[in-house]
């Protein structure tokens, strides 16, 4: 595959901005060009504006022509100072003359002659290879006696061969705006001094902004005056349309994207802040090499963190990257003071306040920008296009994300699209253990909860059978101690998704009913607390969560809620877990808890073990700082079963040294207020 950075060899190479018919006219004038006198012509364009493209397809044109016309290609890279000047660009004139099919054959008189001049212009010797003949001369050796011709005889007998020759020459050098002040100045003067030879046309490739500053600092004079008098003929490059560089580029980065669909990457695109793109590109994207540049960096970057960024995102912040390094710098070092991290700002408007009157004080070489800002950052646009599935999304404003812009590779506390579909894939199976296996990992790596973020925003279709998987799995994680005790907010995103995924299932009074009767796995308090999510979700109609469900389903699973909690008794209390939460929720149901509150207070003061029992059911737990578990006693459920004030006068008459460790501890966590 051809890289998109060479310029076109040829017209099959393509022509997307169509210079074919421009460099066929410049030909057509070079070939009827009949004057003997050197001339020089330039060709003149800013970088990336097509000149090498241009000039290869006059070449292909001339090249048709080979009985009027050689072509001598003088690469202005090899040189270092006038005297590899000279060496050279003889050198290559030798071989033109030699192997082309000129009227006038090679002799050794020319040849001798056209190495006398350069050896006397040279201070040192000079070696000229033209393939079997290898020939050189120092100036002693040519120093030319008084009954030589003069130096200016040996010009015009060379001048002569050319003219008898024929053909034209054409030399072409390119690139002159690449070099340093003083090679410029000598590539200028050997056209029109040292090799201003009849029958050679030069073409003289070069950004004129560039050059004319080169000429200003090395000759301290008018650059401009300058190639007034060296150039006989300039030439522009056509300016290409914004709108065949605009889809140009577009064709360039359509066939990225084609390759990630064939190989089927789950890029991110998002038409409609794609299409703000389509609004300032024109101002960023002039030239083909501009096109080129940006297209190399998203070829080579964009396909490693495809699945990790948004695609327009990623666009803008490479074009930045190529336009100002120092505002990509700015923005990846400082990201606050681009965006908001809605995960740590209590005050968005405040902080919205804060960046635009920075940006403004404070980023003024910046402010040319701001289109391409707005894009990205919506905090400078007044119109945000953006959706708000962030996990979908993966803007570069989206804190979470941020980091997988100026990466190749997603850090570790963050979980990639490969991490995600490998847990996604065992979620919606039947293999519990192994989803609980994966899940145990990412909760260490506190990772988990993005996961159900993620699983939850992409909304993919599922069938039959994985919603089903999916909402076992998700409430077995709650009832089986399978989550790190540490993760509460985790447990309820589980009870959340089940309830959610419940929703989408096609058969769902028939699923429910067998789930509330005959389902043993699944800890009754959770079952409590999904039925009482169900009630409220369909009271408050909400038409996205709001299940399609039977009135009469829902009287039955209540009923059998109901049911349940009047079953509870206190030699069956310790096999519901989460007593302590159970007990708040009779009213809700409709049940009553007089005969449990009956068979409690019968029961409990009986014995020291039938006490602890009770207080270990009614054990709750707070996490402090994020990290460090404390204990208590939830008086709050228990008074509603007895008499604090009993509880209390039991407590003072225990004899505390004939209890066990684990009692004592219990009394402990008594003492602790939480949950009074």
């Amino acid at each position: 595959m051809r890289h998109r950075d060479i310029p076109k060899k040829n017209i099959e190479d393509g022509d997307d901005l169509k210079f074919a018919p421009y460099a066929s006219r410049v030909a057509q004038g070079i070939l009827n060009y009949s004057q003997n006198e050197t001339f020089i012509i330039s060709l003149e364009g800013e970088w990336g504006s097509g000149k090498t493209s241009v000039i290869n397809f006059i070449k292909e044109d001339l090249k048709k022509q080979q009985e009027k016309v050689e072509i001598l290609d003088f690469n202005p890279w090899l040189i270092t100072g006038i005297e590899q000047i000279i060496k050279v660009f003889f050198g290559e004139l030798i071989k033109v003359l030699s192997y082309g099919s000129f009227a006038v054959k090679w002799n050794e008189d020319i040849k001798k002659d056209l190495q006398t001049l350069a050896s006397l212009i040279l201070p040192d010797n000079i070696n000229i290879d033209v393939g079997l003949i290898k020939l050189g001369y120092k100036p002693k050796d040519v120093l030319l006696p008084k009954s030589e011709k003069t130096l200016a005889q040996i010009k015009e007998k060379i001048n002569k061969y050319l003219r008898d020759s024929g053909k034209k020459i054409v030399v072409i050098i390119d690139d002159i705006d690449r070099l340093t002040d003083k090679e410029t100045e000598l590539i200028f003067r050997l056209a029109k001094g040292i090799a201003d030879f009849d029958n050679l046309i030069y073409i003289l490739l070069y950004d004129k902004k560039v050059v004319t500053k080169s000429l200003e600092k090395f000759k301290s004079e008018n650059g401009q005056k300058y190639l007034e008098k060296i150039v006989q003929y300039p030439l522009t490059i056509p300016k290409a349309h914004k709108i065949k560089i605009k889809n140009l580029l577009f064709k360039e980065l359509d066939k990225i994207l084609k390759r990630l669909h064939f190989k089927k990457v789950k890029y991110i695109f998002n038409q409609e802040t794609w299409n703000q793109v389509h609004l300032v590109i024109d101002k960023y994207i002039k030239t083909v090499r501009d096109i080129n540049q940006i297209a190399n960096i998203i070829s080579f970057e964009y396909p490693i963190i495809a699945t990790e960024v948004n695609f327009t995102d990623f666009f803008i912040i490479s074009l930045i990257k190529l336009k100002n390094h120092t505002l990509y710098e700015l923005i990846q070092n400082k990201p606050n003071n681009f965006f908001i991290d809605e995960h740590k700002t209590y005050e968005p408007e405040k902080e919205e306040k804060r960046i635009i009157e920075n940006f403004e004080n404070n980023m003024k070489d910046f402010h040319e920008f701001k289109d391409l800002l707005e894009i990205i950052f919506p905090v400078f646009s007044e119109d945000d296009y953006r959706s708000s599935d962030s996990h979908k999304a993966k803007y570069i404003s989206d804190i979470y994300y941020f980091e997988n812009y100026f990466s190749f590779s997603v850090s570790d506390d963050k979980l990639s699209m490969k991490e995600y579909y490998e847990i996604k894939n065992l979620f919606i199976s039947s293999d519990f253990e192994a989803f609980k296996e994966i899940m145990l990992k990412a909760d260490k790596e506190q990772k988990s909860t993005y996961f159900l973020d993620m699983f939850e925003e992409f909304d993919e279709h599922i069938k039959k059978e994985e919603i089903e998987n999916v909402f076992f799995n998700a409430l077995k994680m709650t009832t089986k101690d399978n989550l790190l005790s540490l993760l509460l907010n985790v447990s309820s995103s589980y009870q959340e998704l089940a309830y959610d995924v419940l929703v989408k299932h096609p058969e769902l009074d028939e699923f429910i009913l067998n789930f509330y009767k005959t389902n043993k796995e699944v800890d009754f308090k959770l079952k409590v607390n999904l039925l009482q999510k169900i009630n409220k979700e369909i009271k408050e109609a909400h038409s996205d969560k709001k299940l399609k469900i039977l009135n009469k389903t829902l009287l039955e699973l209540n009923s059998l809620v109901k049911k349940e909690l009047e079953s509870i008794r206190f030699e069956n209390i310790g096999n519901y877990k989460g007593t302590l939460g159970l007990i708040g929720r009779f009213d809700l149901f409709g049940a009553s808890i007089d005969k449990l509150k009956e068979d409690i207070n019968k029961n409990i003061f009986k014995s020291t073990d039938n006490f602890f029992k009770i207080l270990n059911i009614f054990k709750g737990t707070n996490i402090v700082n994020g990290s460090y578990e404390e204990h208590y006693i939830s008086k709050e459920s228990l008074e509603k079963l007895l008499e604090l004030k009993e509880v209390e006068n039991y407590i003072d008459n225990l004899d505390k040294s004939d209890l066990t460790n684990e009692q004592n501890t219990l009394l402990t966590y008594w003492k602790n207020n939480y949950g009074w």
